[in-house]
């Protein structure tokens, strides 16, 4: 136990803001917004006759993303540690008239959310690096859907969270209608349908806190600290689970993921699966358990179960799943109910593993979706009836697919056993019976993962299968980045240091990091300090 804890507590770091005076910007967060939409714009009006400029709009897109990861690196190790406030904010008036502003902010949560979505943004890339059909279209839209998760990541105007929230759906909608699987049109109809649900309750969410709060501003600053009655506070928070749990998605809202993520190309599967998604989770940590502490105590059960639920199902819908794709989508659901039970708990330790799991969840959930994406478009089929035998012929799927596997199960020197051991030791306390429940899903998971393993890598090859081949460079690629990152975080969660010193060698480690604004939420759950004695 005492290792275990070892492994992920966070250690100060010596130099609180390394890399200060290197880059500053006032608009740094904007960036992260507007530089994909400017792109996108000019790659639309771009001349490309005949194809003839495709590899130039692909790179492009690919050194755009990796212009904005570099940004964010910059501002990852200039982030000051241990600082409960908003850092880079950008606060403009936009329609003074019913309190709406152009505010960005970020805390060490969504740093690690954007850390995420630039990670998934770069792969995205390379995983699209095979369309050919109108690639000038797909690239624009790709683009303005990672610019709307960025916007929805920063946003600290409950109006403009709206805004970034509902626009992130059209651009994933139309990439999927337009370049996905036989199935599409009625993919994108459910992705709309569910993901539109989550808009209308998210909107009717934000409208009633804005009302109760006495309808002067759409700030978050006011509206998540206004002094309201706990039943209001809980008809809020019920809203505000609902908003989530479709875009999570958690059971029973979950009706869209399954033919979404197999109907997707695999660059939009991982944007859908490691980055949009995560927005779920969120929205919980910052409305339900960071603004409204009654009724994140009174709720805590019902988010315990949403967990369990949605990890046993998943664990039981793969297990019977017939098409490898289909089975992938289930199980990319188990990270989202480990994340929700990590909020359940409501303690330091599980909501740090909560939002840790969030980055590492959308790794893995990624991976797993995208890995089985490219496994079904290079073995030419989905049936689990006819894949066999598939580790001598495609050795590189098979090892980002086991790497996917440990990955959902959390097994040690991946990210995610980090997560997973802060998350339920932070919830068996608060959460027994939720924490063991999950714990059971996450069995049933571990035995879909090894049924899938074992019918699709081992055994004889079928003979009547189509022809094989392996992941092509840029498809290895971008799914080795997303196993690389889960390794490297794994390995070094508290950030490596100079050998035989406690110097950060490259940056001071997502744990400390993600002490901006942990201590904060989880300070109104803390027991209260008995009187002196007299």
């Amino acid at each position: 136990m005492t290792l275990l804890m070892a492994i992920v507590e966070a250690t100060p770091s010596p130099a609180p803001v390394p890399g200060a005076g290197i880059f500053t910007s006032p608009f740094l967060l904007s960036l992260l917004i507007w530089i994909p939409v400017i792109v996108a714009t000019a790659i639309a009006f771009m001349p490309n006759p005949r194809g003839r400029y495709e590899v130039l709009i692909k790179q492009i897109a690919f050194f755009t993303n990796l212009g904005m990861m570099a940004v964010l690196f910059i501002a990852y190790n200039q982030f000051e540690n241990f600082l409960p406030t908003m850092q880079y904010e950008e606060k403009i008036p936009w329609l003074p008239g019913i309190g709406v502003t152009y505010h960005l902010g970020v805390d060490g949560p969504g740093l690690l959310m954007l850390m995420l979505s630039g990670l998934i943004g770069i792969a995205s890339v390379l995983g699209s690096l095979g369309v050919r059909e109108r690639v000038r279209s797909y690239f624009c839209l790709l683009l303005l859907a990672q610019a709307s998760v960025n916007g929805a990541i920063v946003a600290r105007d409950m109006f403009v969270l709206l805004v970034f929230w509902g626009a992130s759906v059209v651009p994933l909608a139309l990439l999927i209608i337009g370049w996905g699987g036989p199935r599409r049109v009625a993919a994108a109809w459910r992705l709309v349908g569910y993901w539109g649900l989550g808009t209308a309750a998210l909107a009717i969410g934000v409208l009633a806190l804005y009302a109760a709060s006495g309808g002067q501003s759409f700030d978050m600053d006011v509206l998540l600290k206004a002094s309201l009655s706990p039943r209001i506070q809980i008809a809020i928070s019920v809203v505000m689970i609902i908003a989530a749990a479709t875009r999570l998605p958690l059971f029973p809202f979950h009706g869209w993921i399954r033919d979404v993520l197999s109907e997707a190309p695999p660059g939009v599967t991982v944007v859908v699966a490691g980055a949009a998604s995560r927005l779920g989770a969120f929205l919980l940590l910052r409305t339900v358990i960071g603004a409204e502490p009654a009724a994140g105590h009174l709720l805590s059960p019902l988010l315990a179960a949403l967990a369990a639920m949605t990890v046993g199902f998943a664990g039981l819908a793969a297990l019977r799943s017939v098409d490898v794709r289909h089975a992938a989508s289930y199980l990319a659901m188990v990270p989202g109910g480990i994340t929700v039970l990590g909020l359940a708990a409501i303690s330091p330790l599980g909501i740090a593993g909560s939002v840790l799991s969030m980055f590492t969840g959308g790794l893995a959930a990624a991976l797993i979706a995208g890995v089985c994406a490219t496994l079904a478009e290079r073995a030419q089929s989905r049936s689990l009836l006819v894949l066999s035998g598939l580790a001598p012929r495609m050795p590189n799927v098979a090892w980002l697919l086991t790497i996917a596997a440990l990955a959902l199960l959390g097994v040690p020197i991946l990210s995610s056993y980090t997560a997973e051991v802060m998350t339920f030791f932070g919830a068996f306390k608060n959460q027994p019976i939720g924490a063991f429940a999950v714990a059971a899903g996450l069995a049933v998971s571990a035995i879909a993962l090894a049924v899938l393993l074992r019918r699709v890598l081992l055994g004889a090859p079928n003979t009547d299968a189509p022809g094989v081949s392996d992941a092509s460079l840029g498809e290895t690629w971008f799914l080795g980045l997303l196993a690389g990152a889960l390794l490297w975080v794994g390995l070094f969660p508290g950030g490596p240091k100079i050998p035989g010193t406690d110097v950060p060698l490259f940056d001071p480690g997502l744990l400390n990091q993600m002490s901006a604004g942990i201590s904060d939420i989880a300070s109104q759950y803390a027991a209260p300090t008995p009187p002196a004695a007299q």
